[in-house]
């Protein structure tokens, strides 16, 4: 793996900010509507988190662990939690950091939470949900990531950047 590429576990991170507190990421994230609704959602393991460049060369990596991360946590659809990480990390290599001198970051977490399933947070800091008449891509992958995920929010950071949140559903074991 590119050394550039950065792979921490909660251990790594400072215990005296949120996971992710740059990007705007933190564990503190709502339930999925109808799901306990007074119950507190506990993080099962410890997330899986990656900071890197804004490069195409790191996709794959961050999808192939993403995908492992998946398959480690019972997620329904791993094939899925890839595909739509590959489509929102993409989008951010292309799109996040236009007309800037050097990439950017991305950071992109990803988290079992007891009875909610799979949540991947994928951020960045560069110019947010700006249309693009010169975009190289189809325009299709949003479309791709919300047909796979159980939800999605894209939002735009008050600082500056978008932020998706995906949860996939996990398999209860018998």
């Amino acid at each position: 793996m590119d050394s550039a590429l950065k792979r921490r576990t909660a251990r790594a991170v400072n215990p005296s900010r949120k996971l992710g507190a740059p990007l705007g990421l933190t564990t503190d994230r709502p339930r999925l509507p109808g799901r306990d609704a007074g119950k507190r959602s506990e993080v099962s393991s410890e997330p899986l988190t990656f900071r890197f460049a804004a490069r195409a060369d790191h996709v794959g990596a961050v999808r192939r662990a993403v995908r492992a991360y998946a398959c480690e946590h019972a997620v329904a659809d791993p094939d899925h939690v890839a595909l739509a990480v590959s489509e929102v990390v993409t989008n951010a290599v292309i799109h996040a950091y236009v007309g800037a001198p050097a990439p950017g970051e991305v950071e992109v977490v990803a988290r079992c939470i007891e009875d909610d399933g799979l949540e991947v947070d994928v951020c960045d800091e560069g110019r947010g949900m700006i249309p693009r008449v010169d975009s190289p891509g189809l325009g299709v992958g949003l479309a791709v990531v919300a047909s796979v995920a159980q939800q999605v929010e894209i939002e735009a950071r008050p600082t500056g950047g978008t932020r998706v949140f995906m949860v996939f559903e996990t398999v209860n074991p018998a």
